[in-house]
């Protein structure tokens, strides 16, 4: 399985069963970030704000896959303030993909969650969990491979979010790559810092 980051929350997985494109956001939506043009045969999308949302950036032809939903909220407050979000759950080359979404609190009950292998998961705060709660998510959860997603950096991103810094500093086995992870069954216990988005 191949994995692209093209910034924020935006994942491409690709493989011999197909492409999938996770939370693609709309042309502007996000400072310092240039508009996307993809291909893939599903798009998913954890809600319907602009910079998760961009289904019209994506060409698809479509493929049946596996995918679980498991519904939740965008803040501490049931949803009131920022409203629904949607975990997607993936069967994908053997392995199973969690990305989180906006996720805004934290769970009482991740058992769906639990020992996936690639677990993308926001970490920059203000719109979603941040450093504390994504690493207490990732206790319990266990997963092999950790993809931390929607945060700043100097070139791109919000203001109010925070940097990847602090999650950096308080994780364990980080590896640095480009732009693209191969992952497959055999790959190592890691958490991944995507250097740059393919954008």
């Amino acid at each position: 399985m191949k994995i692209i980051w093209h910034g924020h929350s935006c994942f491409e997985i690709s493989g011999k069963e197909g492409t999938i494109v996770f939370d693609p956001y709309q042309s502007g939506s996000v400072p310092g970030l240039n508009p996307l043009k993809l291909k893939a045969n599903l798009v998913l999308c954890s809600h319907e704000h602009d910079d998760h949302n961009a289904r019209n950036c994506v060409e698809v032809a479509p493929k049946d896959f596996k995918v679980t939903c498991i519904e939740t909220y965008h803040d501490h407050h049931q949803g009131s303030h920022r409203g629904k979000n949607t975990i997607h759950i993936v069967d994908f080359e053997d392995m199973k993909v969690v990305h989180m979404g906006d996720i805004g609190y934290v769970m009482d009950d991740v058992s769906k969650l639990k020992n996936c292998d690639i677990l993308m998961i926001p970490i920059g705060g203000y719109y979603t969990i941040d450093t504390k709660e994504a690493l207490e998510y990732i206790e319990r959860i266990k997963p092999r491979i950790v993809i931390p997603m929607h945060y700043r950096s100097h070139e791109f991103g919000y203001d109010v979010l925070s940097t990847n810094e602090e999650f950096i500093q308080q994780s364990s086995s980080i590896t640095y790559v480009d732009d693209c992870l191969e992952v497959n069954k055999d790959t190592k216990t890691q958490t991944v810092v995507f250097k740059k988005p393919r954008n």
